[in-house]
Formats: structure tokens, sequence, C-alpha cells
């Protein structure tokens, strides 16, 4: 079951869902809750990749992301007013990654489990803000990662804390996990999570 804008707010209030800093009354939408940009961008260094003969392989059977991460990403610069300029497709087909302003906490025991989806206003532009991976697993407790491309003609200004880049999606558990979550971005303060 989704939960509808006032569903989400009795969450907060009850304790089960905390998203810290709290939305503001114009973040909600019927059934979702807006976040904002945060400033962390990380991009795939490309100079491993431009070695006439070189040819990186990864083995998605035994990848460990943030060792990749580690040896690969790189933070991205920002514009001297703050902002990130996202480059259209053509120009640069790598995702970047980015995180969201807030903090999701979907609290052990509340049940509750969340989807991050696009805005449709920038998706028609070409913006996409998740290429397949949506889903925010119950107790997770951290900034949310986007992994961003711009599929349309227009370099795209990103203006952390004031660019509404997704929206929240809440959704009521039929019990509680068996397990507890099993990632390597639980608590993360960077795209790369390291």
């Amino acid at each position: 079951m989704i939960l509808s804008d006032d569903g989400i707010k009795q969450a907060i209030h009850l304790g089960q869902l905390e998203i810290s800093p709290v939305p503001a009354e114009d973040q909600y939408t019927t059934s979702a809750v807006d976040l904002f940009l945060g400033n962390v961008f990380q991009g795939w260094d490309e100079t491993p990749f431009k070695v006439p003969g070189t040819r990186v392989e990864l083995n998605l059977a035994e990848q460990k992301f943030q060792a990749t991460a580690a040896g690969f990403l790189r933070d991205l610069p920002l514009e001297k007013d703050g902002c990130f300029v996202l480059s259209p497709y053509s120009k640069s087909p790598l995702p970047v990654l980015a995180m969201t302003r807030e903090r999701v906490h979907l609290k052990p025991g509340s049940k509750l489990a969340a989807r991050v989806e696009g805005r449709s206003s920038f998706a028609r532009l070409g913006l996409m803000v998740h290429l397949t991976a949506p889903t925010i697993h119950a107790n997770f407790n951290a900034p949310i990662t986007l992994e961003i491309i711009n599929h349309g003609p227009f370099f795209l200004r990103l203006v952390p804390g004031k660019t509404r880049i997704c929206q929240l999606i809440v959704e009521r558990l039929e019990s509680d996990p068996a397990g507890d979550i099993r990632t390597g971005f639980q608590h993360q303060s960077k795209p790369s999570g390291l």
C-alpha cells in the first residue's frame, strides 16, 4: 500500500519514518514527498578508458561496488556559484552520482519501504534520476544516491538545496522483514558508499 501525503506525515509523527531535514508542507504531493538535491556529486574517471588497447572488465557475479568506486569514482567540481551543470547525453553519456539533501530513515519495526522516482516535469526535459534502482529497502538510513543522466538537448543547472530532484513514495510492507538490510550503502555520506 502506498502512503498518501497524510500517511507520510503520520509515519513521521509516529516515529516510523524520519526525513531530515523535515519536509516543508509544500514538498508533499498527494502520494509522495519531494526531496531536494544535495551538494555531493561523483562521476567515473574516464582516464583509464582513453588509453588505446585498455579494457576494464568487471565480473558482475563477484562485483564489489565499493572497490570499483575506490578505483574509478572521483568527486566532480561544482560551478563557482555552487551549482552543478549536467551536460546532455551527447556530450557526456556517463551517469553522475548525486545524493539527496535529505537523510531518509525507514525505522526498524515500521513495516515501511520506499521508492525514489523522477519528477515528470524534469523527465520531459530528458532528465533521468535513477537508472534501475528505485527501491529504498526497509530499515535504510542515509541520504539517497541518484544515478543521473541527461538524455535531453539542454545543459541542466542543478542547484543543491533548491532543486527538487526526485520524489519519495513510501509503501507499507505486509510484515516486518525477517532479516536486516544488507547493503554497503547504509549510513553512506557519499554516493560511492566509502
